[in-house]
């Protein structure tokens, strides 16, 4: 039994999860041709599950065709900036209702990421609400293009997750000094962040509150970050046969 087959035999399948699994490009081929034409999944989370430029581009069939997807998730799936302009392309396509879209940690820079903001910032009906690239070293270059997208208002966007992507103040004016409350976005996610104390203390205190979206910062980034840290650690239950019953 092929993965195609195994998708197409359960038509009212809502929720698609693999995590921690290498597929192979075998497999996943047969599992997007499935994806492309079925007409009730909502949910499509692939988690560690390596993938890759190649995956990626399987994956932008997948987006480009689908109509019914809600919620995709691709975390550490090491798409990395040519497998992100895969995905940007199927984004560009989609004639769907998807809303959220999560890449993190899949170790994006700034050389491909103009696409993904070419598909979020052009005329379209694409519906996306919440994009989340936390865990990617964007750096400057790449707040930058996210600039971009915060001053557009061809978009739906509402919240985009940006933390722990070695963010410093100057990429932090970058976006922030596109905010306006014209536009869609109310939820700007900057935590984890090397911002300074200062700068954080002139915003909450002085800028901030005369704006309507909420711009999300850590009092101290490299403690919050060693903490999710520790926290990931401690819930990964991947070397436990069944932790689901422990008590």
């Amino acid at each position: 039994w092929t993965w195609e087959f195994l998708v197409q035999k359960m038509p009212h399948l809502q929720v698609l999860q693999i995590e921690e699994v290498d597929l192979g490009s075998g497999p996943l081929e047969w599992l997007c041709k499935g994806l492309r034409s079925h007409n009730e999944v909502r949910v499509l989370k692939l988690i560690g599950v390596h993938l890759g430029p190649a995956g990626g581009r399987m994956v932008r069939n997948v987006l480009a065709q689908n109509k019914s997807l809600l919620e995709v998730a691709l975390d550490a799936c090491a798409l990395l900036d040519a497998g992100v302009a895969e995905v940007a392309e199927g984004l560009g396509e989609h004639a769907g209702c998807m809303e959220i879209l999560s890449l993190k940690r899949n170790m994006v820079g700034s050389k491909r990421l103009g696409k993904l903001v070419d598909a979020l910032c052009k005329d379209s009906e694409l519906d996306l609400a919440d994009l989340d690239l936390s865990g990617n070293p964007l750096g400057g270059e790449g707040a930058r293009e996210l600039g971009r997208v915060i001053a557009s208002g061809a978009h739906r966007l509402r919240a985009l997750r940006l933390q722990d992507c070695r963010l410093d103040l100057a990429a932090f004016w970058r976006l922030v000094g596109n905010l306006d409350d014209g536009r869609p976005l109310a939820q700007l996610d900057l935590r984890c962040n090397p911002i300074g104390r200062g700068t954080r203390r002139c915003w909450r205190s002085q800028m901030g509150p005369s704006l309507r979206c909420d711009v999300l910062l850590s009092d101290h980034p490299l403690k919050a970050r060693r903490e999710a840290a520790l926290l990931a650690v401690e819930s990964d239950a991947r070397a436990f046969p069944s932790p689901g019953r422990w008590a």
